[in-house]
């Protein structure tokens, strides 16, 4: 994995219409997700990890902010890239799960096998259906 993203902050703004924010709030407002998007009138947050594991990686800030939205009635998301090479073990693999905010502590604590996605793809994903559950 290249980045801690995954890649996926280029993938979302790329592949999905809408106006796109990247949020880089490490020094002023820890654990705000790093994309705000808006497409068809709807505004929602993303906060985007690349992992190799079923762990997935959230600062105790970031769950906050998450749930703090959500129960605000916020449009709140976990996308998350599973990435993997093929090894004498495995098969490679290139996921996109795509989790509710407010499920961020599970996330952390489970992995990829605690909540239920709202969504799954292996590659190609279906931009559509992301943008469709994004938007609601």
């Amino acid at each position: 994995m290249t980045t801690r993203d995954g890649g996926l902050s280029h993938l979302f703004i790329n592949k999905i219409p809408g106006h796109w924010q990247s949020v880089e709030t490490w020094s002023t407002g820890r654990g705000v997700p790093d994309l705000n998007g808006c497409t068809d009138g709807v505004e929602f947050w993303v906060e985007l990890k690349g992992t190799a594991t079923n762990r997935v990686d959230l600062w105790p800030e970031q769950i906050g902010w998450l749930e703090r939205r959500s129960r605000a009635g916020g449009r709140c998301f976990v996308a998350v890239r599973f990435r993997c090479l093929p090894g004498p073990r495995r098969v490679a693999q290139d996921t996109l799960f795509l989790f509710r905010g407010a499920d961020a502590r599970w996330l952390l604590k489970e992995g990829l096998r605690g909540p239920q996605p709202l969504g799954q793809w292996s590659q190609p994903w279906d931009w559509d259906a992301v943008r469709a559950l994004l938007v609601g």
